[in-house]
């Protein structure tokens, strides 16, 4: 993140670094039921595919003379989301192993809060799970309804699980949010060493 906050410049070098690797993710045909943490998992993965063959697909059609506008001006929302879902596939992978490897007590809230999180993907990007005719309708309302009961599950617990986290003030903002006219009293290029 940048010291400003705006991860926007990051998440591009990303989408271009990946777009450059890009190999497609193993992926499964979707199925009738979709509220299993690997049905949603999979989606994950799905977008992320069709987010970056989308757009190598555009950028290889722009051409060496239309390359930089068409990746700077024309395709930055797509930029955006390939390295966004990208990311996310990342942090979910990483979070399913995790809570497979676990043993205890744990593990059953915290599988909760994996499949909270794989929901809240998939429902924050249903419109375009929709238009691009992976999902039907009804699988809108079943990650709606997985969604809704997995915070009823949760909500219990949801302080004692937010102060497990230990955050603290600083890593909720970037420094300029909280005072903006002492981040910039100097030139700190950018480094927040300083400025704590």
């Amino acid at each position: 993140m940048t010291a400003e906050g705006d991860n926007s410049v990051l998440i591009q070098k990303v989408a271009k670094e990946r777009l450059a690797l890009f190999k497609g993710n193993k992926v499964t045909e979707v199925g009738e039921d979709i509220t299993n943490t690997g049905a949603l998992l999979n989606l994950i993965r799905i977008q992320e595919n069709q987010l970056f063959r989308n757009l190598g697909n555009r950028m290889k059609a722009a051409g060496k003379e239309g390359l930089f506008e068409t990746w700077m001006y024309k395709e930055n929302e797509t930029i955006q989301a390939a390295g966004k879902s990208y990311g996310e596939r990342l942090i979910a992978e990483q979070f399913t192993e995790t809570v497979n490897n676990m043993e205890g007590d744990s593990k059953t809230t915290l599988q909760q809060l994996l499949d909270l999180h794989l929901a809240h993907q998939v429902k924050e990007n249903m419109s375009w799970f929709l238009t691009h005719q992976i999902l039907q309708p009804k699988h809108s309302e079943q990650v709606t309804d997985l969604y809704d009961e997995l915070c009823a599950n949760l909500t219990p617990q949801a302080l004692s699980l937010v102060e497990c986290f230990k955050i603290t003030d600083e890593m909720l903002s970037a420094p300029i949010a909280r005072d903006w006219v002492s981040f910039n009293e100097y030139d700190n290029a950018g480094e927040l060493d300083k400025y704590q």
